[in-house]
């Protein structure tokens, strides 16, 4: 019989060589291992982390009792100057309130403070009980998921906030603009096509459906009316891809335009802007500096229109 491979005609499946065996050992140490693995994990993480969520639920009940004090004030007041004192940690007056609670549980760890503070802000605004926190957590994925969905929130919210902003600000833009246009024109109405559906409320602007044959010339087929919700998304496209994040440096070279046009109501102005003034009201002086109204450009480019000083 061919016995090539150093085999025996005598062996059996079962049969092992000393190799095979030390092999089995080494392998069967692995097992022990995980054992170890899976009774580490049961006794320091699993039940280590449901005492975490169970401390979280107690520091949460302690900020609710602090928050619905009325001496609220003064304990923040107390904490504050005791961190400062015995910490030299500095907290502000308008610090979060539970940010300041868990600075003074935890004054020489800022870091812990501040996720553990974000943890429990999170359930304040869930209406959370301090009972039902550690499920909360758990059912959450853990501290640092809800952490995680926090900033993520945050960043989004900023965002939204930001883009927001400046389709208002395009929109002031656009109709200080209008007042000084020297582009005038007489539309039919069977010219302008209203898609402004029933119970919809009407955009401020209409839209004109052009077309470019050549060079700078535009030949205007259709105006269109749009909703207000459709206006907006098509104002802020053009406010995310032309106007500048630099959202105070523009709202002020509009403040100076406005003033040299004498915008003091409509076009875009609302009350809380610079240089507004109820219609029907005298306006008050100026509050442009004489040099900024000397210095102010005729014209600047904002978002891609130029807005022009007006012609009189």
């Amino acid at each position: 019989m061919n016995r090539a491979l150093g085999g025996s005609d005598k062996r059996r499946p079962s049969d092992k060589s000393a190799n095979e065996v030390q092999v089995d050992m080494i392998l069967g140490q692995a097992q022990n291992l995980a054992k170890m693995n899976n009774q580490y994990v049961e006794t320091y993480v699993v039940r280590g982390t449901k005492e975490l969520y169970a401390l979280l639920g107690a520091i949460y009940s302690y900020a609710l009792q602090i928050n619905e004090s009325v001496l609220k004030d003064h304990i923040l007041q107390r904490m504050r100057d005791r961190l400062e004192s015995e910490h030299d940690v500095k907290t502000q007056a308008n610090t979060p309130w539970l940010t300041t609670v868990l600075r003074f549980i935890l004054p020489t760890d800022r870091q812990t403070a501040y996720t553990y503070s974000k943890v429990l802000q999170v359930a304040y605004d869930e209406n959370l009980a301090a009972t039902e926190l550690p499920n909360y957590i758990k059912e959450r994925g853990g501290i640092a998921k809800i952490t995680a969905t926090k900033e993520d929130a945050e960043t989004a919210k900023a965002v939204k906030d930001h883009k927001e902003a400046k389709t208002k600000l395009l929109r002031k833009i656009l109709l200080a603009n209008a007042k000084v246009a020297d582009t005038v024109v007489q539309v039919e109405d069977k010219f302008v096509l209203n898609t402004v559906g029933e119970g919809k409320k009407e955009g401020t602007f209409e839209f004109a459906v052009c077309v470019n044959p050549m060079g700078h010339e535009r030949r205007v087929v259709r105006f269109i009316r749009l909703n207000e919700a459709m206006e907006t998304q098509i104002l802020s496209m053009v406010a995310e891809a032309s106007l500048s994040d630099d959202l105070k440096s523009m709202e002020d070279k509009l403040d100076v335009l406005r003033e040299k046009w004498g915008i003091t109501s409509g076009w875009g102005m609302q009350p809380g802007d610079k240089g507004y003034q109820p219609a029907g009201l005298p306006a008050l002086s100026s509050a442009v500096q004489p040099e900024a109204m000397i210095n102010a450009p005729t014209s600047v480019d904002i978002a891609g229109v130029t807005v022009k000083e007006a012609m009189f």
